[in-house]
């Protein structure tokens, strides 16, 4: 499986890495990026502003707007830069998005004589304003063909009011054969990290201290009991190590984009394949003990394995996809049908997914009350329960996102957090507390796995004699010469599943294993 985890790693890897261009946060670059077409203009970036009063930090001061270093370069040989020095026309403006569409008309986006001589405009040829009032909400810079006259220009602002601001690239003249280079700059007060992405690196930084302690404790769990251990322990430790690694990646890469103000590319991907390798491997965690893997079998046949190698492939390439849009969703303009387009496939992945589990998990228990295995029925029916609870949760959840993209997103990007990171952690930490709870290491682990419940009537004891409810299998013929031969060859294949026991074991039961004696106990699919 570690194999399938690998190619679907290096795949995804490659292939964000050859859509994902430029890497833009508080600090948007222009590297001779092209000047809009002539009388147009384009919406580039979605900016985060907390005020300084309701900045949740205000350690590094006042948040600003900085026009850094910006200038025009012409692209034609006939109308070289120095030619270009009155030309005024390409702008780079910062507005509030609740106050878009009362600033500009997209019938009449740029100015004429007229406004000029109705003093609505100080020249033409420049992106016109509907509004004038609230003038310090709108950030406006002249981006300027640089010459003796004209040399690359800085302006700095103070952001006053809390919103989301749009950055606009604007070009009212004649003239597009030009490109632009330089930095648009916005910093909060804490630094420059998105006010809709600042909450995420307290949180991360509080997930990264439950995740170790619970790392602790498993590891407590394991020294002490590490004779007792079996595969299905084993995969929860990786959860574990995977959601701690997880943690710590995305609080360095919040810190260092709070720090630079651009997003580490390295980071974020390492980051999004943690998130995605923990969300699958636990997905088939969760999946194979639904099968009885380490419970009622020590190892699933050949096809099943086939198939959950290959939904882990799929999974974990779609669901980069997912992650990395949901990413850029809240300050790139993507369309909604490309939105969900790359959120539809992985959707309906996680309904087979759970459909798999539920299925298997009934046909399971069913299977352990036909065969009176009461304690381990107990262990699944727990099981059970704690998932309808987590789907329910999350369905709500599901539910109230839906409800809240209703809102405009004025009004809902401060908590949006909490959604999209805060509550699918904090459930995903709950199930994998039940399973840590579930199949904590303990004395009697391998025994408990691979033993089968004998009723009192069929092994009777003596008033006065211990209390047995558990025996291995294959014990009570330890006796018979003419099966000795059976026995240690069914105890030699248990032996190199499990990693090796004392005690004769008989074979545990295996998903598709063919047998005259098996045949109506064999799981199907």
């Amino acid at each position: 499986m570690m194999t399938v985890f690998a190619t679907a790693m290096r795949w995804a890897a490659l292939h964000f890495l050859l859509l994902w261009g430029t890497a833009v946060a508080q600090i948007y670059p222009f590297e001779a990026t092209q000047v809009p077409k002539n009388r147009t203009l384009h919406t580039l970036y979605a900016f985060y502003v907390f005020s300084e009063q309701e900045a949740p930090d205000k350690s590094l001061g006042k948040p600003f707007v900085e026009f850094n270093g910006l200038a025009c370069h012409s692209t034609s040989a006939s109308r070289p830069d120095a030619t270009l020095g009155s030309y005024q026309s390409v702008q780079l403006s910062i507005l509030r998005y609740r106050d878009f569409w009362n600033v500009i008309n997209p019938k009449q986006i740029c100015t004429t004589w007229g406004d000029v001589v109705q003093n609505k405009a100080t020249a033409k040829d420049m992106l016109r304003v509907q509004r004038q009032i609230n003038q310090q909400d709108i950030y406006m810079h002249t981006v300027r063909f640089p010459n003796a006259s004209h040399p690359k220009h800085y302006e700095k602002r103070t952001v006053e009011k809390t919103g989301v601001y749009i950055l606009i690239f604007s070009n009212c003249g004649d003239f597009d054969d030009a490109t632009v280079s330089g930095n648009v700059v916005v910093k909060n007060a804490y630094g420059f990290l998105p006010g809709n992405e600042y909450y995420k690196m307290p949180f991360y930084g509080w997930l990264l201290l439950v995740y170790a302690g619970l790392a602790l404790v498993w590891l407590g769990l394991s020294f002490r009991w590490w004779k007792e251990l079996f595969h299905m322990q084993n995969c929860i430790a990786a959860v574990i190590l995977f959601g701690l690694l997880e943690a710590f990646m995305w609080y360095i890469f919040y810190s260092d984009w709070n720090a630079q103000g651009v997003r580490g590319k390295a980071v974020f991907i390492f980051a999004t394949l943690l998130t995605v390798v923990k969300s699958t491997f636990s997905y088939m965690l969760v999946l194979v003990a639904s099968l009885g893997w380490g419970v009622t079998r020590p190892f699933l046949d050949r096809p099943v394995m086939l198939k959950i190698q290959l939904l882990c492939f799929f999974y974990i390439v779609l669901d980069f996809i997912r992650e990395t849009v949901l990413s850029y969703r809240h300050s790139h303009t993507l369309s909604l049908a490309f939105v969900l387009l790359c959120l539809l496939p992985v959707s309906l992945l996680n309904g087979g997914i759970f459909y798999w589990i539920f299925t298997a998990l009934s046909n399971l228990m069913e299977t352990l009350k036909e065969r009176g295995q009461t304690e381990k029925l107990t262990l699944f029916e727990r099981l059970w329960k704690f998932l309808i609870w987590t789907l329910t949760a999350a369905t709500f959840t599901l539910l109230f996102q839906i409800l809240n993209l209703t809102k405009s997103v004025t009004e809902r990007w401060k908590y949006q957090w909490v959604l999209s990171d805060g509550i699918s952690h904090t459930l995903y930490l709950l199930v994998l507390a039940a399973m840590m709870y579930l199949w904590k290491p303990h004395e009697n682990s391998q025994r408990y796995a691979y033993s089968t419940q004998v009723d009192d009537c069929e092994n009777p004891m003596p008033l006065d004699g211990p209390p047995q409810a558990d025996v291995i299998e294959g014990e009570q013929d330890k006796a018979d010469v003419s099966d000795g031969e059976q026995d240690k060859d069914e105890s030699d294949s248990i032996w190199a599943t499990t990693g090796g026991r004392t005690a004769v074991v008989a074979p545990a039961d295996v998903i598709g294993a063919s047998g005259p004696a098996d045949q109506e106990d064999r799981a199907t699919f």
